[in-house]
């Protein structure tokens, strides 16, 4: 004779079998941030539910609030060189500057102080609202570094320095780096192309 559990499972396997009865629909949900809270979207109905994301979550989803400001160039013809050696003026291509990876009294010898704390060449997706996949950003290449956030000396909460084409592709709008302050973004980092 059988026991009930026996039965359930078989009877599951021969509804798997045959197709018997519906099986549940997963949400139509995507990860997603609002008010730079996390949780999932449900693109069916626009409802969003907080909760906090995995990490395996965060990593395929990469959007992350930060804070970000932004710098001006010196008038200096064709832009100033950038920590990595590329141009940076008033209508170079979209750049940002990344704090320094170290704190000045925890540089290991051999390595240069100003490196940076996420490596040169690699792009950074910036946006308002990342919600689901229609999500309007604009892309940055990481080219300077500088003594802010957690390993610098100013602006301890800030992630990444914007240009002013980077503040323009993010805002639609030209904006000195006073008018535009400190604001809070969504960043997503792609890492540099291998060579």
């Amino acid at each position: 004779m059988k026991t009930f559990k026996q039965f359930c499972v078989e009877a599951y396997q021969i509804q798997e079998l045959f197709g018997f009865g519906e099986k549940p629909k997963p949400p139509n949900q995507v990860l997603a941030y609002q008010n730079y809270k996390s949780g999932v979207l449900n693109k069916d109905t626009g409802k969003f539910t907080s909760r906090a994301h995995s990490p395996e979550e965060q990593k395929r989803y990469g959007w992350k609030p930060v804070n970000v400001s932004s710098y001006s160039p010196t008038d200096t013809p064709g832009g100033k060189p950038t920590a990595s050696g590329k141009p940076f003026g008033w209508n170079t291509p979209p750049n940002v500057a990344v704090p320094y990876k170290y704190k000045k009294n925890e540089v290991p010898k051999g390595v240069w102080a100003g490196e940076p704390s996420i490596p040169f060449g690699s792009r950074v997706s910036l946006t308002r609202s990342p919600q689901g996949t229609k999500t309007k950003a604009t892309s940055a290449e990481v080219t300077d570094t500088g003594n802010f956030g957690p390993a610098g000396k100013v602006n301890r909460t800030t992630s990444f320095d914007l240009s002013p084409t980077a503040v323009r592709g993010l805002t639609g709008n030209d904006m000195s780096s006073l008018s535009f302050g400190k604001q809070k973004v969504y960043a997503k980092v792609s890492a540099p192309p291998k060579k």
